[in-house]
């Protein structure tokens, strides 16, 4: 009997949990921590979450919502935490999911079986033996912002540095930095809206970044800004797109000269926006001086690409989080550079039977995007569609990486960016011509998933 494991129990995971019970997909979903949610529960018990205090979702309800489950009107525009977990314990009561997760166990190995499926090794939390189970297919939800990515190689001196310096995974209340001059690493969202925290009660704060970068307000037009993914401007050309968005940010928030930050060399679309309102009245009231990259460090102090250095007593890296598959041998799947090599982001062309979820990163709304993700594997589950050959496969990966590679910036972080309404369309597409695959084919074999006919066009 085919049986599939869903690997973690956050957003990803729920939306796999969801789509499978209402499909009457046979599947256990193990979380390592004792209660669902992943990042989104504060201080979770698993290690994982990256959550501080004070943070709010940087995108709207509306983004942050399933398709089958919509955020409750009564939510601010922008939920803090809480809220943001309180809706997917609902969600998860709502449609009956925590029967099938399994809380407190940790996928410990993933490896594919001689005869077909997987062999998958967990162990629950006070045990000291491991569990072996047997599946036909697996999920991959565990994530991709909870292993912390710090500079590599290390910045020259770091070592010697007698302050304090931590990654923003550890950051949970500015209290600690209160008197203290602060140097605050990276550019994303994490980084500006920290660095906006910790101004209000350091004695200096600086925000280094080795690029610069288009810094969005929240609201754009009385607006949240996320809901341009449903706006008309965003069905535009991206030759249209990327200069009118431009021209929006300049005529609602000014000129990035305006608070002390050069002007980027790309336009907006060309990386993850960097959203915080608080950060732009930080900077303009002098209270966060923005610095170049660093590139050493003394006892007490940081030396930057300009020439310039200041005096230091901490430092928070919010460099990012490496893509890692614990449970999974390297040599069988791994993201080097943070490039996924997935048809769809999803599937691998040539190990059947494993697929991954929330590995898609759109700049605004992500949620809505990952029930239809689930469903699109459900029915290659159940042998409802069937995937291109994987020779097709590898050349659809080729392609769009070209694409990719002339779209977004080269960096760790951009490796899974995607337009949402590209991916979307993409989908859908590919959904229907694996139904008209399906009809020409052969059942699936036990343990393989999505049989293929090479002759099939991406």
């Amino acid at each position: 009997m085919r049986r599939t494991c869903v690997i973690g129990a956050g957003p990803s995971g729920l939306a796999a949990s969801r789509v499978f019970a209402s499909r009457d997909v046979p599947f256990d979903c193990f979380e390592a921590g004792s209660g669902i949610g992943g990042l989104w529960r504060y201080g979770n018990d698993n290690g994982m979450s990256g959550v501080y205090a004070s943070l709010h979702a940087n995108i709207s309800k509306e983004s942050m919502s399933f398709s089958s489950l919509a955020m409750p009107e009564s939510y601010p525009v922008f939920p803090h935490h809480s809220k943001v977990l309180a809706y997917l314990e609902d969600y998860a009561a709502s449609f009956g999911l925590h029967r099938h997760i399994v809380c407190g166990t940790k996928v410990t190995s993933v490896r594919p079986l001689d005869g077909g499926g997987w062999e998958v090794v967990c162990r629950r939390r006070g045990d000291t033996g491991e569990e072996r189970r047997r599946y036909s297919e697996v999920v991959v939800a565990n994530g991709h912002h909870w292993d912390p990515r710090l500079p590599a190689p290390a910045v020259p001196g770091a070592e010697e540095f007698e302050g304090t310096a931590i990654h923003s995974h550890d950051y949970r209340t500015p209290d600690p930095y209160a008197g203290l001059r602060v140097l605050v690493i990276g550019m994303g969202n994490s980084a500006c809206e920290i660095a906006a925290e910790i101004s209000r009660t350091a004695a200096r704060t600086f925000l280094s970044a080795r690029d610069a970068a288009h810094v969005f307000p929240k609201m754009l037009l009385g607006r949240p800004a996320d809901h341009l993914v449903w706006s008309p401007l965003s069905g535009l050309p991206r030759l249209l797109k990327d200069p009118g968005l431009r021209l929006l940010l300049r005529l609602t928030r000014g000129a990035p000269a305006h608070y002390g930050l050069p002007a980027p060399d790309r336009g907006p679309l060309a990386r993850h926006p960097s959203t915080s309102d608080e950060l732009l009245v930080q900077l303009a009231r002098g209270a966060v001086t923005p610095k170049p990259g660093v590139r050493s460090f003394g006892r007490t102090t940081a030396a930057f690409t300009d020439g310039s250095r200041e005096p230091v007593d901490a430092v928070v890296y919010a460099t990012g989080y490496t893509i890692s598959f614990p449970f999974l041998e390297p040599s069988l799947f791994a993201a080097p550079d943070g490039r996924t090599e997935l048809y769809l982001r999803t599937v691998p062309p040539r190990i059947p039977g494993l697929y991954f979820m929330g590995l898609a990163q759109p700049s605004g709304a992500a949620f809505p995007l990952l029930e239809p993700q689930a469903e699109w594997i459900a029915e290659l589950i159940e042998g409802a569609v069937a995937l291109p050959s994987p020779a097709d496969m590898a050349r659809a990966i080729a392609r769009e990486w070209r694409r990719h590679r002339t779209t977004y910036v080269s960096t760790y972080r951009h490796g899974i960016e995607i337009d949402f309404r590209s991916y979307r369309r993409t989908l859908r597409r590919e959904r229907r011509a694996g139904r008209r695959r399906a009809r020409g084919v052969m059942p699936s074999l036990p343990g393989v998933s999505g049989t293929t006919r090479a002759a099939d066009a991406v």
